[in-house]
């Protein structure tokens, strides 16, 4: 009998494996190919990101270690989103000085906040902590530290910038030899009544967790009315207001937003809450502009309409928000920039108000304070943002550049444009050149919830016989018919793996996999959040500015201007320690 289970054995398994082991048989077979496995996303990583100089910079700045020391430049970057951190990433090196002023200590991965906003993934995976990226550029420079403080002012004139931190109670002033100014915008109310005071918004890492919370808060609510409650008595229009849910803007953020929240509706309400609360959720998305999806070819527009609207959300087009209340808002018929005011009267004639429990506001962005002040100062009469050359120099500013947000460069503000921005202000920071800037568009993508979503992909011209976009099918798109069109689980997938490679670590793509291996099989998260946000600074005898990388004794650019708290009488001028 044991010859026999041998013979068997050996018939269907290597000879080698029942010898040597199975564990000496895996290291030997197996660590080659996860070896090539895990060098080749590497290498895609770095190629999708156009990292690959990052290693060229390095190996240089080690072999000329040893020659003559450079002289110090203290470059100051405002901002820590897209732009500042890849400009951050970026322009370090031998005599460089670098200090990053922020309010948030992280980074913030924008096209995830959809997801984090319903639990598809946790908040954590959409936020990058800057300190080992800032303690990283400190190894490559002569320093690097972040200071947690918003820019308030700039002097072009003496080349300093003002910040206070907290709400005002201390006031930091820091030099600079080249300044970037990448403090991205803040939402757009347009001046509509009740906008600020109401509506919840998606633009931080607090707003998706506000809006988190509130979403779980009113399914609880509503759950427990219909519990207590029944057909035809008080409690029926509550429950309708509480599960009525407005998402304005038909923007990528919408969108995708509206996407995320139908399958929440479908999947995890109907499977936590019950079929009964799931049935009476509405979702409704709306845009004031002819269609939704404006940077996409109009087929894809339609496409995603489609699906939106096959998924139960109420896609209203050409509907503008006129106020927002408590609970409530009114909607009327979008009118032209050009119309008269008979036309304007006529629309505000048709409005009607309608009770929401929630409504998020994704309609557009502005300049934030610190760019109209200093876009004034330097006379420039467009305030959006601050005008720059081709170089991104801020025209007027001696040593100062704007990108991402901040800048009227003609292109449009997304993060992708952001972030090559960033990278080329950091090299041309890093490598002494004022080169022009050279945006490279790459296409635009859109998820439209779990297992799908459209993606317009710019793509070579294809003079071969063989075209590989028309054999799977992708259709030619575009005003110039450059682009291609892919919609359904292929977008999907690329949309998740192209933004999978654009995450700072590996710590965040584990993070960010885990999450949506997660949701997939097990739901997505529906604890609610609790987020208190604190001061940037302490109080009284205590009071202390977060900083983190080199010591401010390293890098003594920054230095208190004035110490506002109520116990201190007079302004005192000191260094910081």
């Amino acid at each position: 009998q044991n010859s026999i289970a041998y013979s068997l054995l050996f018939q269907f398994f290597p000879k080698q494996i029942l010898t040597m082991g199975f564990m000496h048989f895996a290291v030997r077979r197996a660590a080659p190919a996860l070896t090539t496995v895990g060098v080749g996303v590497w290498a895609t990583i770095t190629t999708v990101n156009d990292d690959w100089d990052d290693y060229a910079h390095r190996l240089y700045a080690l072999s000329n270690s040893k020659s003559e020391q450079q002289p110090v430049e203290t470059i100051v970057i405002l901002g820590s989103g897209w732009a500042g951190l890849n400009a951050l990433r970026k322009c370090t090196g031998p005599g460089k000085n670098v200090v990053v002023v922020s309010p948030r200590p992280h980074f913030l991965y924008t096209p995830l906040l959809a997801g984090s906003a319903v639990g598809t993934i946790t908040l954590r995976s959409a936020c990058e902590p800057l300190r080992a990226l800032v303690d990283s550029a400190a190894g490559r420079a002569a320093s690097a530290t972040f200071v947690r403080a918003d820019a308030r002012e700039v002097d072009v004139i003496n080349k300093t910038v003002r910040a206070t931190t907290g709400e005002g109670s201390m006031e930091l002033e820091v030099s600079y030899d080249k300044l970037v100014i990448a403090v991205g915008a803040q939402p757009n109310t347009f001046g509509i009544p009740g906008v600020k005071e109401n509506a919840l918004f998606l633009k931080e890492a607090e707003d998706s967790a506000k809006l988190h919370a509130k979403l779980l808060c009113n399914l609880e609510k509503a759950a427990a009315l219909m519990r207590h409650g029944g057909k035809g008595d008080q409690y029926e229009q509550e429950i309708d207001r509480l599960l009525k849910v407005f998402v304005v803007g038909g923007g990528p953020t919408g969108v995708e937003l509206s996407a995320e929240l139908a399958d929440f509706a479908h999947n995890d309400v109907a499977m936590r809450y019950g079929k009964d609360v799931s049935d009476r959720i509405r979702i409704v998305l709306v845009e004031a502009m002819p269609r939704i999806l404006a940077p996409f070819d109009e087929s894809l527009a339609n496409v995603a309409k489609d699906h939106l609207q096959s998924r139960g959300v109420d896609v209203r087009t050409g509907v503008a928000v006129t106020s927002v209340g408590d609970g409530e808002a009114t909607f009327a018929p979008s009118t032209p920039r050009n119309a008269t005011p008979e036309e304007k009267s006529k629309a505000l004639a048709q409005a009607t108000t309608e009770e929401s429990g929630v409504l998020v506001w994704a309609a557009g962005i502005e300049s934030r304070p610190l760019v109209k002040k200093l876009a004034k100062a330097l006379g420039q009469t467009d305030t959006r943002g601050l005008k720059v050359d081709s170089s991104l120099r801020v025209e007027g500013a001696d040593g100062v550049y704007a990108i991402g947000d901040a800048a009227l460069s003609g292109f449009a503000p997304t993060a992708q444009v952001a972030a090559q921005q960033g990278k080329h202000i950091g090299r041309s920071i890093r490598d002494a050149t004022d080169s022009p800037f050279a945006y490279k568009h790459a296409g635009s993508l859109c998820c439209l919830g779990q297992g799908n979503g459209i993606a317009q992909l710019l793509v070579p011209s294809e003079s071969a016989s063989f075209n590989v976009w028309e054999a799977i099918g992708a259709q030619a798109v575009g005003p110039n018919g450059d682009e291609r069109a892919i919609t359904g689980t292929p977008a999907f997938i690329l949309w998740r793996s192209l933004y999978w490679t654009k995450l700072m670590s590996t710590s965040s793509r584990l993070s960010l996999t885990v999450d949506w291996i997660k949701s997939l099989l097990s739901g997505r998260d529906v604890v609610e959040p609790v987020l208190q946000s604190r001061p940037t600074i302490g109080s009284g005898a205590m009071a202390t500015v977060e900083t983190f990388g080199s010591s401010l004794q390293r890098n003594s650019t920054v230095k208190f201007v004035e110490e506002k708290a109520k116990e201190v009488a007079q302004k005192r001028r000191f260094w910081i320690l």
